[in-house]
């Protein structure tokens, strides 16, 4: 088989060390590995292909691709992809479902425990050498973990690891799923369907968002939820941009609805130098790092190759991706 390894970004931190690709080729002599670091050589290859390991292809190349049998993709989202070609063809698509999992697990609850303890303002206060003792303890803001309700908005392999990371640190979790009949996860007290996100949101302390992007979770988190939030809760983000209304988000740290948030993903990436995110003091801004790992390559190239050895024996794949729920 030919199999097209195209995992490139514009920055070095999402490109696929090349060394992994002469590894696939000494575990895989069997094959044919064609690798594309640029869209013109992806597109010029992907006739070629049986397999592809890509980072993004064009929605509209799926319809004039007749080889090309199943999709790898490096990320857990992949949205970009789904458009109505791939959808209707019989490409089986899989996802990096859970291998950032813990890494986002862990960002998840320290800027959980820093908005809480009021970190960002006692980092401006740092580092304008300002000894904050007063102000801070007479805020009334800081507070515990303790007994507070998390509310996970998604509870795929990244959420089921927020809760397992949350839960001894005495956190009550909630949860928000398309699929209530399924049993529980550890460490979630309960899940509730998507039509009782606004009850949910307001009796939650800390609101995580890590679902997918689709035409129902776009501008999840608006105006219309920010009316029923618990009155100084914690927001977190680190599903996807597009599932909170900036505007709306904003308005709701300024005025108190939102005691904190922590955005690790933005509509538009990089974020603005102008957003007002920058400058809320209340407000944590990381670069789409929440799963930064010391070495993501080696997982993500163990979970291909062990999805190509299914696929060569013909056994189901992990991480398969439903095409027409998104995820």
């Amino acid at each position: 088989m030919t199999i097209l390894i195209a995992v490139y970004s514009a920055g070095p931190a999402w490109t696929l060390p090349r060394a992994c690709v002469d590894d696939l080729r000494r575990d895989f002599p069997q094959h044919t590995f064609l690798d594309a670091w640029d869209a013109e050589t992806l597109r010029r290859h992907l006739p070629e292909a049986d397999i592809a390991f890509a980072a993004a292809i064009d929605r509209s190349a799926f319809a004039a691709l007749p080889r090309l049998r199943w999709v790898q993709s490096p990320a857990t989202g992949v949205g970009g992809m789904l458009g109505p070609e791939l959808v209707a063809s019989p490409i089986v698509v899989t996802s990096a479902r859970g291998v950032r999992a813990r890494a986002i697990a862990e960002h998840v609850l320290g800027v959980t425990i820093a908005l809480a303890r009021q970190l960002p303002l006692v980092l401006r206060r740092q580092a304008a050498h300002v000894w904050a003792l007063n102000e801070i303890e007479t805020s009334g803001s800081v507070r515990t973990l303790l007994g507070r309700r998390m509310a996970i908005v998604g509870v795929g392999a990244i959420g089921i690891e927020v809760a397992r990371v949350a839960a001894p640190f005495g956190l009550r979790v909630s949860a928000i799923r398309r699929r209530v009949d399924l049993p529980l996860p550890p460490s979630v007290d309960e899940a509730l369907p998507p039509d009782r996100l606004f009850e949910l949101l307001a009796r939650s302390d800390v609101v995580v968002l890590s679902a997918p992007l689709t035409a129902d979770t776009t501008g999840l988190v608006g105006r219309q939820a920010l009316e029923h939030v618990k009155r100084g809760a914690l927001l977190v983000n680190v599903g996807r941009g597009r599932l909170i209304d900036d505007l709306a988000v904003v308005e709701a740290l300024r005025d108190g609805r939102l005691g904190g948030a922590a955005l690790d993903v933005f509509t538009k990436e990089p974020l603005d130098a102008a957003s007002p995110y920058w400058d809320l003091p209340n407000v944590i801004v990381t670069p789409h790092i929440a799963g930064a790992m010391e070495d993501y390559w080696t997982p993500l190239v163990a979970l291909f190759s062990d999805n190509l050895r299914r696929f060569e024996a013909g056994r189901p794949l992990v991480n398969v991706v439903d095409k027409h729920v998104g995820y």
